[in-house]
């Protein structure tokens, strides 16, 4: 009967709230994505060690999962108790489903000072509380031991809460650069901080497959899972994920609440099938026969794109995706099967008498036709294994062709969203202009592993201010799944890089996600992010800083036309064992500069070089290997020691030549340490 109160008490507060007046403080407690209600009260809840947890049966899973948080940075025991009570200095947490005001995901936290409660919808609701209520204590409740003389209080007050959409995702390419299943569940523990609610798992492209397929274990041969050696890619970029590693994933993302939803990419980018089934492509081309970095590509055809595909005429195609699918279907619970269909480059199949043939044959007038046909039989395939269709908004040429189940994924811009939506078809918006994190957020020449060649700058306030709904009238409003981040790791391949490209601008990506644009505002999410700077310390994940990776300058006074050292002092860069970039980019004057060869010392002593002829000059594609970086290694880090950059350069031509000198060691343990905290 308490419970059956308890919930009319908080659906009556949540009409109130609604009208309440947005001129309220909302975003003083720095929480992210900030919330829908928010009122502070007066004192604190003091965590103690005589702190007990009390849930509803439904809460239970919740429950235990704050306290194992909670334990290990405050030592307390804090038992996981069934039932109500009227005890002080408890936590309460209760499942109200006879409330849906809020909806799913939503929640209402009230922290007062003899209690705090959470109460929800769902699971999904008081999982969410959780993460505000882990907020707002302080930063050291993110570490994973016991932290003494701290306080462990939260200020009272009252939130009401609820995400604006339903898919709040970010996606991970894991063909262009394997992670490890521990590098994938520390960021799905990162979004379920930031509530965001679906990883989009990129496993497959030209780079490399990566997930195990039982019927056809070839695709997970070495060929297809490892770069090949004269590339000397670090041994961990290699490698692929057992199906008992993606259960693993599944259900650890699902116990935070995040759906995993996988993409094989087809019929392009599919290099690794056609290495070991070649039976499957279009033409007899395989050259060279084994995957590579994704940069490698110019260098052997010419562009990024392969010179073969899946080919859309055979039926053998057809019966090996029904196969893949349905073991894909089976690890994934999902609602939705991720096929690609994107930059599928036509001129290969106009080349091929057979398909000339099938096109006439079947009435098509071009290769657009086939490749309508092809994502048309996909979409079938999937729809067969009870899932729902979703690719890249390429797969919308025809939506005629299309399961009405299909959903589109809008990357080439904003205009494909409001297309999608006018034609009836449910969408994500990730378009490149705003949602790509492989692109540059602030300057292309500050050496962080970004940018294939993108014409923008995706600032983290360019992020904050997009709009998913922009362009779409009232009524399609309803096809707008949500918003998603996209991180391909071409450039970005270090998880430091990686990470490095993502923060802070993944929490801006949160709060598109989750708060109605009324109350965004990013004067205020600025003021709120710096609270989360001390939190993603603790949590030994790097992020952006101004500047990036500058530690030096070049300039015409130091410049001369024979080659002469230059050097720089980077004690305060290197912080561990790890591998090093060390770049010069050019900025301005009339002369490039030539370098011939970079050494780290160590107290004076040589311990990495890197000698090849280099050029720092305006080149910021990625048609061409860039001479202007240089790699280096740490192996026995001393932290006593000076540590002095040295590099052999003279101007070419001329001395009038600017440029910034840039230096950045990645860790060979990710998320053990992290530049931010060094101190000498």
């Amino acid at each position: 009967m308490k419970s059956v109160l308890f919930c009319v008490f908080m659906w009556i507060c949540c009409i109130f709230c609604g009208s309440a007046s947005n001129a309220q403080d909302i975003g003083e407690k720095g929480i992210i994505p900030r919330p829908l209600i928010q009122t502070s009260g007066e004192g604190f809840f003091y965590l103690r060690k005589n702190t007990e947890i009390y849930t509803s049966p439904e809460g239970k899973q919740v429950a235990l999962q704050l306290a194992e948080l909670l334990r290990k940075s405050t030592g307390y025991r804090l038992p996981v108790k069934e039932g109500v009570t009227e005890k002080e200095n408890t936590i309460c947490l209760n499942i109200c489903t006879e409330l849906d005001t809020l909806g799913r995901e939503g929640y209402r936290l009230q922290i007062a000072p003899e209690k705090v409660s959470f109460t929800a919808l769902d699971k999904a609701g008081l999982f969410y509380a959780m993460q505000t209520f882990r907020q707002l204590l302080p930063v050291s409740i993110e570490k994973n031991a016991v932290v003494k003389d701290v306080v462990w209080k939260v200020a009272c007050a009252e939130i009401v809460d609820k995400p604006q959409y339903s898919w709040r995702g970010y996606m991970q390419d894991v063909s262009r650069t394997f992670y490890s299943v521990e590098v994938i569940k520390k960021y799905l523990d990162v979004m379920a901080l930031y509530k965001l609610n679906v990883l989009h798992f990129h496993l497959t492209d030209d780079q490399g497959w990566r997930i195990e397929i039982q019927k056809y274990p070839k695709l997970t041969s070495p060929l297809t899972t490892r770069f090949a050696e004269k590339h000397k890619e670090p041994e961990e970029r290699n490698g692929f994920y057992t199906q008992q590693q993606i259960k693993e994933l599944v259900e650890y993302a699902a116990e935070r609440h995040i759906t995993i939803v996988p993409e094989i990419d087809i019929p392009g980018h599919s290099w690794p099938t056609l290495l070991v089934y070649p039976e499957l492509g279009v033409n007899d081309k395989h050259y060279p026969e084994y995957v590579f970095p994704f940069l490698a590509s110019w260098g052997y055809w010419g562009n990024q794109f392969t010179p073969n595909t899946l080919d859309p005429t055979k039926e053998v195609v057809y019966s090996f995706l029904d196969d893949v699918f349905e073991e894909i279907a089976a690890l994934f619970p999902a609602e939705y099967i991720h096929f690609g269909g994107d930059e599928v480059r036509h001129i290969v199949w106009d080349k091929e008498p057979h398909i000339t043939a099938f096109k006439k044959e079947h009435g098509m007038q071009n290769s657009l036709d086939l490749q309508n046909y092809f994502v048309g039989r996909v979409c079938q395939i999937i729809k067969s294994k009870g899932k729902k269709p979703i690719g890249w908004n390429d797969i919308l040429e025809n939506p005629e062709g299309l399961t009405r189940e299909t959903a589109i994924m809008s990357w080439v811009g904003e205009e494909a969203i409001v297309e999608a939506a006018e034609r009836g078809f449910y969408t994500v918006a990730t378009p490149t202009d705003y949602l790509y994190f492989d692109i540059t957020q602030a300057d292309r020449n500050d050496g962080t592993m970004s940018d294939l060649a993108y014409r923008n700058i995706n600032s983290i306030e360019r992020i904050y201010n997009y709009d998913p709904a922009h362009g779409l009238k009232p009524e399609q409003k309803k096809y707008l799944l949500g918003v998603q981040a996209n991180m391909w790791t071409a450039v970005p391949q270090e998880v430091k890089d990686m990470n490095v490209q993502n923060f802070p601008r993944l929490l801006a990506v949160a709060e598109i996600g989750w708060t109605s644009g009324k109350q965004k505002d990013f004067t205020a999410f600025e003021q709120r992010l710096q609270q989360h700077y001390g939190r993603l310390d603790q949590l030994k994940i790097d992020y952006y800083r101004p500047g990036g990776y500058i530690t030096g300058h070049w300039h015409p006074e130091i410049l001369s036309l024979a080659y002469q050292p230059l050097t720089w002092d980077v004690s305060t860069k290197v912080y561990t064992n790890g591998r090093i970039i060390a770049g010069f980019f050019y900025t301005h004057g009339e002369n490039y500069m030539n370098i011939r060869k970079v050494e780290l010392l160590e107290n004076g002593k040589v311990i990495s070089t890197d000698e090849h002829q280099g050029l720092a000059d305006t080149f910021r594609g990625t048609n061409k290997t860039k001479t202007f970086l240089y790699h280096l290694q740490v192996d026995h880090y001393n932290p006593d020691a000076v540590y002095t950059l040295r590099a052999e350069v003279k101007g070419q031509g001329g001395t009038d030549s600017y440029g910034n000198f840039t230096f950045n060691q990645s860790p060979f343990r990710p998320f053990m340490e992290i530049e931010s905290h060094v101190e000498k």
